[in-house]
């Protein structure tokens, strides 16, 4: 897997459609407002940017349509250390990081009798899960869970409801020439992978953001035999920090409007 290949973990929300008039187009809904300093000083790079409708509901003569932008990063600097730590042969983006805004027409504040606000936050945010979930699942984490649930403080006053989800990587383990016919083998072990999902209501329309990033450290010391005279001890540390990348994923979370 390149490091272009482990995009974030929730990048587009899955499509609930349902006959009616369309009243937005898609390039017609903003991309989240993301904390841009924060991404600059933590070494992370936009990787992908799209448009989609994501729902459409009839409620009598009326149609309410749901417009998604969606911005993703990868944690460049975290994944150029990894791969240089690894002599190459890792090039995984492990930690990732997105945010959607969702618009509605008409918009929230403004929704016909019947239509009720509560039920279309609660689509849009298992809609989310679903292609959160799925994103992880394409790009090679296995294992998804959710592991628990609670809510997060946003810079703008509000509050969010998150979800929270465990995952594995599969690390398939590296192999070090030492001879022509004798190499160093490092053998396959999963690294635990946690994420968040928040949701919540700003303006008049619903902004969802969230991460993928490393739970644990990958420290392995291996012994391996080259001879019946020589054996080889291979200390490997990746230098991972998962409550540093936890408190980064969260302050970008809270900075997104």
């Amino acid at each position: 897997m390149n490091r272009r290949d482990y995009l974030l973990t929730g990048a587009s929300l899955g499509t609930a459609g349902l006959a009616g008039c369309s009243f937005l187009a898609a390039a017609a809904t903003p991309a989240p407002n993301v904390p841009e300093q924060r991404l600059d000083d933590g070494g992370w790079t936009r990787t992908n940017q799209a448009s989609e409708t994501v729902l459409e509901r009839s409620y009598g003569p009326v149609t309410i349509e749901a417009v998604s932008n969606t911005v993703q990063y990868v944690d460049e600097q975290l994944q150029e250390r990894v791969t240089s730590r690894t002599l190459d042969q890792v090039q995984t983006a492990l930690s990732v990081f997105f945010a959607t805004r969702v618009d509605f027409s008409p918009n929230l504040d403004n929704l016909p009798a019947g239509a009720g606000r509560a039920e279309l936050l609660s689509q849009v945010q298992s809609n989310a899960r679903e292609t959160f979930e799925q994103q992880m699942r394409n790009q090679g984490l296995t294992d998804i869970e959710k592991s628990g649930e609670g809510t997060i403080d946003i810079d703008t006053g509000e509050t969010a409801e998150t979800i929270r989800l465990s995952a594995a990587y599969p690390f398939q383990g590296i192999s070090f020439d030492v001879t022509d016919d004798k190499s160093v083998e490092i053998p396959p072990a999963d690294i635990d992978i946690s994420a968040l999902l928040a949701v919540w209501h700003h303006g008049d329309y619903v902004l969802i953001s969230g991460g993928a990033y490393p739970a644990q450290n990958f420290d392995q010391v291996v012994e391996n035999s080259l001879s019946e005279g020589i054996t080889v001890t291979v200390d490997v540390d990746l230098g991972l920090e998962p409550e540093a990348y936890r408190t980064e994923i969260r302050g970008l979370v809270a900075g997104v409007q």
